[in-house]
């Protein structure tokens, strides 16, 4: 009987596996919708504003949104040039992003911390890099930290074009010039976000070789992964993670939407090369090593069978800077269809 009982049991459980397998393995695909991620600080470092006047970026973001017709849009509240003295705020720029964002109906995700969008990462203001005696987001910068964060969010809590908070990006997950965020801080940062404004909490983790993932979807109210196929390492140079399929993004997708019930989103897709050092620095040949036309429609193949419903493009500054400055509009014109037929 004890046989007959373990063998039914055993029986179940390998059929559950099945349909978990059956589940994950499935490679269904489904139209995304696509926003993407944009950056003053890169589209300068590209030489997009060369009179350093504010035009050529300003003339790049409007674009995003009248021609490539994007409604979308992650912004970075940099800490270094929002604060750049302590106690004195400049949003100057960033005010202006925001409205015209608005003007059109778009919805802004603010990403915002000490750990932001675009190399290093890290984007601390001189003025605490020159106090900062205890160890990284510790005593003190901590506290001024948290004095930034409770600025931007009293700044821009009453105004509706922000549909999200982003709390640093990749918190956890250890990649740029600069360490980790504590988990304590992170918390911290979190929780003083909720008391000013009812606004959704975006978290965000590395997609291919990032691991917080988990606590990361259930401590967040959108959780936000990035998605890379081709990257480059500076010991083992280039990489394509070919051998991690759709259904481990799928995986993610399962955790944290149906399980935990968050909001999901790939918060950088990539579209843009990834190399060793500023791009524009770097021969065609070699950034078409990385990504291309036919790249982007593979990359946009494999993240129509992730499991994630909306995805936000890495890269619409280097599509501009190509049609811009190299004649080659290939990259921004692919993207424009596309959000034309996945509106």
């Amino acid at each position: 009987m004890r046989k007959v009982k373990k063998f039914f049991i055993l029986l179940i459980l390998a059929f559950a596996l099945i349909l978990v397998s059956v589940y994950f393995s499935v490679v269904s695909r489904q139209k995304l919708s696509y926003g993407v991620t944009f950056s003053q600080r890169f589209a300068e470092e590209l030489g997009l504003d060369p009179a350093n006047d504010g035009a050529g970026w300003k003339k790049l973001y409007i674009d995003i949104l009248d021609d490539l017709k994007i409604r979308d849009v992650r912004l970075v509240a940099y800490w270094d040039r929002v604060e750049p003295k302590e106690g004195e705020f400049d949003f100057a720029d960033l005010d202006w992003q925001v409205t015209e964002a608005g003007k059109r109906g778009a919805g802004v995700i603010l990403a915002m911390g000490r750990k932001t969008p675009r190399w290093p990462e890290c984007h601390v203001p001189n003025w605490v890099k020159s106090t900062e005696v205890e160890p990284p987001y510790g005593g003190s910068t901590s506290q001024k930290l948290l004095n930034y964060i409770k600025t931007i969010i009293e700044r821009y809590r009453d105004n509706a074009t922000i549909t999200a908070w982003q709390v640093e990006n990749e918190p956890l997950f250890p990649f740029g010039d600069c360490e980790t965020t504590g988990i304590g801080t992170l918390n911290k940062e979190i929780k003083l976000v909720r008391s000013l404004d009812g606004r959704p909490v975006l978290l965000t983790d590395a997609g291919e070789i990032g691991f917080a993932w988990p606590y990361l979807a259930a401590k967040s109210d959108i959780f936000g992964t990035t998605l890379y196929r081709y990257a480059h390492n500076r010991v083992l140079g280039d990489i394509r993670y070919s051998l991690i399929p759709p259904f481990y993004f799928k995986l993610k997708a399962w955790w944290a939407n149906k399980v935990l019930g968050r909001e999901i989103l790939i918060s950088e897709l990539q579209a843009e090369p990834w190399v060793g050092t500023l791009v524009s620095n770097v021969s065609l040949e070699e950034q078409y090593k990385t990504m291309s036309p036919e790249i982007f429609k593979e990359v946009v193949g494999y993240t129509e069978r992730s499991g994630f419903p909306k995805a936000y493009f890495w890269g619409v500054e280097w599509w501009y800077w190509m049609k811009e400055k190299k004649n080659a509009p290939e990259m921004w014109n692919a993207v424009k269809e596309l959000v034309k037929n996945n509106p």
